[in-house]
């Protein structure tokens, strides 16, 4: 399991833009008391929009995200999230941690329901010219048969930038199907508008869609684990051309 999860890290040097795209993050709606999650996240983008006025997207740069999660009980979990990033022409340094706590109001438990509400403070900016960012939204799973849909809708909000006009919204959703017990295929799509009062056309936001594939622990396994990895394409002017994305998560 560590020279996997070694080779996850070497394969995921990531770039990101402003928008968090290094997360590509698919939220779980369960909790378990006592339960810790380590999950590993990381995207390579390819073709980024050039930088706005304001710089809004920057130059092609590295970033890795490792998530922490532990269960308080079996319906309110919390994650914490170190940011690692690699400007252009940079050196690696911690940019953001992200926090976030997840309430479980329907526990899905293997069944065809699931749903949550996601609190998250983050990231919590470590530059003095970027601005911290509050979200929240529900985590909502349907389990039709081997069919796992999630959908998380998020509104986001940065309380300290005076120019930040209203809310804003991102989204991240994901349709996997279970081929066997140990492997799996799936469509996901993320996407971000900036401001929803001002969300201007189309081709001016962010959306990325594209297939993936994931690899299972044994279903018996003392510690579970999941290893994905996928081709993210951009739908806008906005967006990057191709994004790699690799997740690895393990359970302790």
């Amino acid at each position: 399991m560590g020279a996997v999860l070694l080779a996850t890290a070497a394969l995921t040097l990531v770039s990101a833009p402003r928008q968090a795209w290094a997360e590509f993050e698919i939220p779980e709606v369960d909790a378990e008391k006592g339960a810790i999650e380590a999950e590993y996240r990381g995207a390579q983008h390819w073709g980024l929009p050039e930088a706005d006025e304001d710089g809004d997207i920057d130059a092609l740069r590295q970033s890795h995200e490792v998530e922490f999660q532990y269960g308080l009980t079996d319906w309110w979990m919390l994650r914490l999230t170190p940011n690692v990033e690699k400007p252009a022409g940079g050196s690696a340094e911690l940019s953001s941690i992200g926090i976030e706590t997840q309430f479980v109001f329907v526990t899905r438990n293997d069944g065809t329901f699931g749903l949550a509400l996601m609190i998250g403070y983050g990231p919590y900016s470590l530059h003095i010219d970027e601005e911290d960012e509050f979200e929240f939204g529900p985590v909502i799973e349907l389990a039709p048969g081997r069919w796992l849909f999630t959908l998380n809708p998020r509104l986001a909000d940065e309380p300290g930038n005076a120019d930040h006009e209203g809310l804003g919204f991102e989204y991240a959703a994901q349709a996997r199907y279970s081929v066997t017990d140990r492997w799996g295929v799936a469509a996901m799509g993320f996407g971000v508008i900036e401001e929803l009062v001002n969300a201007g056309p189309f081709d001016g936001q962010a959306h990325v869609l594209g297939p993936s594939l994931y690899v299972f622990s044994e279903p018996d396994a003392e510690r579970e684990w999941t290893l994905g990895a996928g081709v993210l394409f951009g739908l806008t002017e906005s967006s990057p051309d191709t994004a790699l994305r690799i997740t690895f998560a393990v359970e302790y």
